[in-house]
């Protein structure tokens, strides 16, 4: 229930953000200087408007999107329920991969309206929507969660690894209580009730 709160939550603020920034038809409205601005554009194209006038872009984007989703949401199921930090990043992976195929389904382009600008570095000017904010964070979080925050993570935390240690020493307590109930079953020889008395 949290989770599809989370999406339906985030999806709406990206829907709405887009709508507002429409209305407004934002013009360069300076947030930080330098750095953010709010400038509404449409991209019909993909990162950075590349292929923006191929005739097959939107039908790929949107079918290669849709078995994204379904993919994704698979994987999300059959992910462990304690496993919350890999599940919350495919939640934002999913919302802003639907976000933006609502827009290319509707309209066939995408809103940006989050102006970044970093310098004169080409990759780092680039403007944006909730839906990309919520893909990037997605991302990132799934590559943490791959190398360090999950329980099977490639390069885990040691608060885990004391964890699987306390567990192996537990392991191999019973361990040796159950060797020690077996020996007493088939070796023990009960105390002689004369030699207690003497």
């Amino acid at each position: 229930m949290a989770y599809a709160f989370l999406f339906f939550l985030v999806l709406l603020a990206d829907q709405l953000s887009k709508a507002l920034a429409a209305g407004l038809n934002f013009e360069y409205v300076q947030v930080i200087p330098n750095f953010l601005q709010f400038h509404f554009t449409l991209n019909p194209g993909i990162a950075y408007g590349s292929f923006a006038d191929a005739e097959w872009l939107q039908p790929t984007v949107i079918a290669v999107t849709c078995v994204a989703l379904v993919a994704f949401f698979v994987f999300f199921l059959k992910i462990a329920k304690d496993r919350r930090f890999l599940r919350t990043a495919l939640i934002f992976i999913m919302i802003g991969a639907a976000g933006n195929l609502i827009d290319r389904a509707v309209m066939q382009e995408v809103r940006d309206f989050i102006l970044v600008s970093v310098g004169n570095i080409g990759f780092l000017n680039f403007n944006c929507n909730v839906a990309d904010i919520a893909i990037t964070v997605g991302a990132v979080m799934f590559i943490l969660a791959l190398l360090f925050v999950d329980r099977e993570a490639l390069f885990r935390f040691g608060r885990d690894k004391k964890k699987d240690e306390e567990a192996v020493r537990e392991a191999a307590a019973e361990l040796d209580g159950r060797a020690g109930e077996a020996d007493n079953d088939l070796g023990a020889v009960p105390p002689d009730d004369t030699e207690k008395n003497g």
